[in-house]
């Protein structure tokens, strides 16, 4: 698998399970709360509470645990630096005899680390689940209220699904560019950091210009009315607030007040 295989954020997975099914007006204005508070917590008992609500949420939505692996994996890079960074710089206590390590920077770090692969998990739980037309027309409704302040709505939602609709040909096209690449014997996640570099430095103009000739057919089906299925900015009907709705954010509420109670 492929980095672009890999990366969970902005990537939908279709399914049937009940994350799928949850009004996308709820996940939209509650998965970013949790993402927030993961950010926010000060103690372990915060994140924990948070991990076993996020544990849940990703077993109610059906997605493969390799998919949620691969997500955090890829970001292994960016917790790993963190965590030096901490262990490095931080004051305090230092670690196994060594001035120059810091034992309070490690904890510091690990959780740093937690809190960004909780926010991860939180935000990519709203990607996953929902598609470019639920995410849409959901948004529409909550900046519904906008409109008496003179906000184009309907037109910024229109936006915003074809630029949503933009990121899977962007996958798409880098996929294909570096499937051509292996087909040649070039392979970027091979060899030297150099080579790397240099095969990656090769890559991107072929992309830019792909991604250049779609934007304009884009543009050209805009103007001529063609936008595409899906573009429509009337609101979605199967949205409706009923017990499943209920118990997620009852449920959703008491995880936050159990956290909130360690802020105090």
């Amino acid at each position: 698998m492929g980095i672009l295989d890999d990366i969970t954020l902005g990537r939908y997975v279709p399914g049937d399970s009940p994350m799928h099914r949850l009004d996308p007006r709820l996940k939209l204005a509650g998965l970013p709360v949790f993402v927030v508070a993961a950010f926010a917590c000060s103690a372990w008992f915060q994140l924990a509470v948070l991990a076993a609500w996020a544990l849940l949420l990703v077993l109610l939505s059906g997605v493969r645990p390799d998919i949620w692996w691969r997500g955090l994996w890829v970001m292994r890079w960016l917790f790993l630096f963190t965590l030096l960074l901490h262990v490095a710089l931080s004051p305090g206590r230092t670690l196994a005899g060594l001035a120059w390590l810091s034992y309070d920077g490690l904890l510091q770090g690990l959780m740093v680390c937690s809190r960004l692969a909780l926010a991860v998990v939180f935000s990519s739980m709203l990607t996953l689940t929902t598609s470019v037309e639920a995410l849409a027309c959901a948004l529409r409704f909550i900046l519904a209220p906008l409109r008496r302040f003179g906000l184009a709505v309907d037109s910024l939602v229109w936006q915003l699904q074809l630029v949503l609709r933009f990121l899977p040909a962007l996958r798409e096209d880098a996929a294909g560019l570096l499937q051509e690449s292996r087909e040649r014997g070039e392979d970027v996640a091979a060899g030297t950091l150099v080579e790397r570099a240099r095969l990656l430095r090769r890559f991107l103009a072929p992309l830019l210009f792909r991604l250049a000739d779609r934007a304009d057919a884009m543009a050209e089906d805009v103007v001529a009315g063609r936008a595409g299925p899906g573009i429509d900015t009337d609101f979605c009907p199967q949205f409706g607030f009923g017990g499943r709705e209920t118990i997620m954010l009852s449920a959703g509420l008491g995880v936050l007040a159990a956290v909130y109670c360690g802020w105090i």
